[in-house]
């Protein structure tokens, strides 16, 4: 008789068990891992804390309540792109915003508040702009105070679609410019003039700034503290002119009234007394805008902030005054005002001043 008990197993026997007792493993760790889940995302990692931090325009409970970020939801589930979009879309005050998980309970809201740049003056009303170029609020009936105030300024007002046959409500229209909507001009180019003048004179800290007026692209003008009329020309090469005329206004006197005019990296920047100033019309024109670039370049670019220029306060450069009271700033300590042909005051009080830009004539 065969004794069966001390018979070897097959291999393929063997095998089969050891494939068995893995598969078992792998459900019973699909299983664990499924209850763990679950649990993280019904009982563990629940918000017990908010950190809100950067904001001082809104309540906690604002931008708890707009973020739909609350204590006691789960962490896990916590979908924070959302909350972000959330915040930025219906808060105009804040510019950005970023929401972080800390495990195991805590959820972190970063805001950076907008800044008031400026007021854009448009058809009677005021429309506070950030620095981002977002509009805070809009159709305002006086201006902020304290930041410059933007005229010759026109908004999108999605003509073009009106024109291709789609119709429009007026508040459809309207909501181009109401507050939280993005800077859109007519021309789609004199928003970004604006938004890189903006952080320009920031950068550089310009102060005083009462007005900039962009008319005309061409020649666009900035008044600084109800005395000076700064006439930066196109908006071309716009950290050079600031940083040109800003040494300028150094070497004037005190309280000084008047005009300065960009002439060209050649010919520097004038200084004209405001009982000098006629101010003549300006017809200048606003320079062509190639449609591939999208990008003005309405005068040669110049980035040597050298000697030669008398900027950033180097003695080598020099400043005279003529008989007329006029003065300019060329490098070379050139006194009479008027480089092209030598054209002066006329001792009779008007100055026959030309220059150009890229091709385009202006005359005062």
């Amino acid at each position: 008789m065969s004794n069966y008990e001390n018979e070897p197993v097959p291999a393929a026997r063997r095998v089969g068990r050891k494939l068995n007792i893995r598969v078992l493993y792998a459900i019973a760790a699909v299983a664990a891992a499924v209850v763990i889940l679950i649990l993280c995302m019904t009982v563990f990692f629940n918000v017990s804390e908010v950190e809100i931090r950067g904001v001082t325009l809104y309540t906690e409970d604002q931008i708890v309540n707009v973020g739909g970020i609350y204590e006691d939801m789960n962490l896990v589930r916590t979908d924070v792109g959302r909350a972000e979009k959330r915040l930025t879309d219906n808060l105009v005050y804040i510019d950005e915003v970023k929401v972080t998980k800390e495990y195991p309970s805590t959820v972190v809201i970063d805001c950076k508040e907008a800044v008031k740049a400026a007021d854009i003056e448009y058809e009677g009303g005021y429309y506070v702009l950030s620095s981002s170029g977002r509009i805070l609020e809009a159709d305002n009936p006086e201006p902020t105070g304290g930041i410059p105030i933007i005229t010759g300024f026109s908004f999108y007002t999605a003509e073009d679609k009106i024109e291709n046959g789609e119709e429009l409500s007026e508040s459809e229209i309207f909501a181009y410019r109401a507050a939280g909507a993005k800077l859109r001009s007519a021309d789609d180019y004199s928003d970004k003039i604006i938004l890189d003048l903006l952080a320009e004179l920031d950068k550089q800290e310009y102060e005083n700034v009462r007005t900039i007026d962009i008319s005309s692209r061409a020649n666009i003008i900035m008044n600084i503290d109800d005395r000076l009329d700064v006439k930066l020309g196109s908006s071309a090469d716009i950290e050079y002119k600031l940083s040109y005329f800003k040494e300028v206004m150094k070497k004037l006197v005190k309280d000084y009234q008047g005009t300065l005019i960009y002439n060209g990296s050649e010919n520097g920047v004038s200084a004209i007394p405001k009982d000098k100033y006629l101010g003549k019309p300006n017809f200048a024109k606003d320079p062509e805008v190639s449609d591939d670039s999208g990008v003005e370049d309405a005068e040669p670019a110049d980035a040597a902030l050298d000697a030669e220029n008398g900027v950033n306060g180097d003695d080598s450069s020099s400043a005279e005054t003529a008989d007329d009271g006029v003065q300019s700033w060329d490098g070379g300590g050139q006194a009479d005002y008027g480089w092209d042909g030598g054209q002066s005051w006329d001792g009779g009080g008007q100055a026959d001043y030309n220059t150009w830009d890229n091709g385009e004539y202006y005359g005062w």
